[in-house]
């Protein structure tokens, strides 16, 4: 496979049929695009759709014990370590691609380690909304991430070691706080663990600011090993730069909770 799905859902069957076919049909080569699901066991209704309307598809259907948004990052890890694809691709259920040939584009990127994000309707935001990164990345790091916001967790990451890279893929995420649509109960039970760096689920907390950097660390290691060094990261370790420095945002960047999340990573900055 050239690129995995990585996609936890949720009774959600009608969105997930709108945002499969969007990749799909998008797609150059959708043959080489495997699908790798996480349902939860009570979800037989998504289970059933799943491999009733899309027989078509190369997927992979792991099933979980309910464990809610707030364990997304879990999901997430797993989902990865049964991927097959060289490259992987976080997904969700309310989401749409709107650029063809989006595999290609993917695909250019050979084996650069990076993590690539796609264009968005979040005006501005400086996170890879729904990030691409090598399998290799998993391969390194044995883990995704270690909190239900995957998205900051690896763009952090990757803007510490400069290897954060915008690219020419529009994605339309068809969430209710950007659009007003899909506030449903799925939307209203997501809670985000962040803003009490005492809770060690935090994003912030001690634990997982330690792990975020053993993981810069190990990823600035194989950089060099790999032959892609970063310049940036050694500036980093010198103190001559802030690891987040090049994070851009706009004022305007639409997403619950998110102007508190930028305001703690500008302070990173200066």
């Amino acid at each position: 496979m050239n690129i995995s799905i990585l996609l936890a859902t949720r009774k959600r069957k009608h969105l997930l049929e709108k945002s499969i076919n969007s990749l799909t049909r998008n797609a150059n080569d959708a043959t080489k695009i495997e699908f790798v699901f996480g349902i939860d066991d009570d979800d037989k209704e998504s289970q059933y759709f799943i491999n009733s309307t899309f027989r078509h598809l190369r997927k992979n259907i792991l099933i979980f014990k309910p464990m809610g948004y707030v364990n997304l990052h879990k999901y997430m890890n797993t989902l990865a370590a049964a991927a097959t694809g060289k490259w992987l691709f976080i997904w969700n259920d309310d989401a749409l691609m709107k650029t063809e040939n989006w595999d290609e584009i993917i695909m250019g990127h050979g084996d650069e380690f990076k993590l690539l994000a796609p264009r968005d309707n979040h005006d501005g935001h400086p996170y890879a909304i729904f990030p691409i990164f090598p399998k290799d990345w998993f391969f390194l790091l044995d883990y995704v991430s270690n909190n239900p916001q995957n998205d900051r967790w690896l763009s952090e990451i990757a803007y510490a070691l400069d290897i954060f890279e915008r690219v020419d893929i529009e994605c339309f995420h068809d969430r209710a706080d950007l659009t007003g649509n899909n506030n449903d109960e799925i939307f209203k039970a997501r809670v985000y663990k962040e803003l009490n760096p005492e809770d060690p689920l935090d994003f912030n907390s001690k634990h997982n600011q330690k792990l975020r950097t053993h993981s810069m660390h190990k990823v600035g290691w194989y950089l060099a090993n790999i032959g892609q060094p970063s310049k940036f990261w050694k500036q980093v370790l010198t103190g001559a730069s802030k690891p987040f420095e090049k994070m851009v945002s706009s004022k305007n960047v639409k997403g619950a909770g998110i102007h508190a999340a930028l305001r703690r990573s500008d302070k990173n900055k200066s």
